[in-house]
């Protein structure tokens, strides 16, 4: 019970933070979940629903139109989500509220950025899932968006010390890491990280 109802009361979350999904994607035309959508400025200048993709790499950061976010499987801006789970999570976070459609969020009023790292069976790898946070902390400290904390609802596998590095820095975001669903004592990865 997080006492949603009455903290609405009070607020209902602000377009200034940013929450990046590292996930399966986003779908970003769900209606719940569009008008939250966080958009690269410098890849769509015109803002949600109407950037056009060019090919261009306009930020330099190695993903062609990432107008939402990026694929790291696939190396692009295709974050639509062909498995679920990440536009799931990203309509408990920031669904839009009080509109009459679908669920709510716990903020009604967010930035969502997808990184989709798992793919339509819902695996990945480690090393696709280090590139999402080099991702985000280019965009973070290079480019200046406010990412307040990653999501990051998945885990399994080994500790790795190049993924905890890349999850590491003075100025990295909260990441908020799944615990497992497998009812046991063992560490699970990334959550299993101090």
């Amino acid at each position: 019970d997080v006492s949603a109802m009455a903290a609405w009361d009070v607020a209902t979350g602000s377009k200034d933070i940013i929450v990046a999904i590292i996930d399966t994607g986003i779908d970003f035309n769900h209606e719940d979940l569009a008008a939250n959508m966080w958009v690269n400025a410098k890849e769509c200048p015109e803002g949600f629903g109407k950037c056009k993709a060019n090919g261009q790499d306009e930020d330099a950061n190695g993903y062609v139109d990432d107008f939402y976010g990026a694929n790291t499987i696939t190396d692009n801006g295709n974050i639509m989500d062909d498995f679920g789970h990440g536009t799931h999570v990203a309509g408990t976070i920031g669904g839009v509220g009080n509109n009459g459609t679908g669920v709510v969020g716990v903020n009604w009023n967010i930035r969502l950025l997808g990184c989709k790292f798992l793919s339509a069976s819902g695996s990945g790898t480690t090393a696709s899932a280090i590139k999402c946070f080099n991702y985000i902390t280019e965009l973070k400290e290079k480019q200046g968006y406010n990412i307040v904390l990653t999501s990051n609802s998945w885990g399994g596998g080994l500790a790795s010390d190049a993924l905890l590095e890349a999850m590491s820095g003075p100025n990295a975001p909260l990441h908020v890491c799944a615990a497992g669903n497998s009812n046991t004592s063992q560490p699970m990865y990334p959550d299993g990280y101090d």
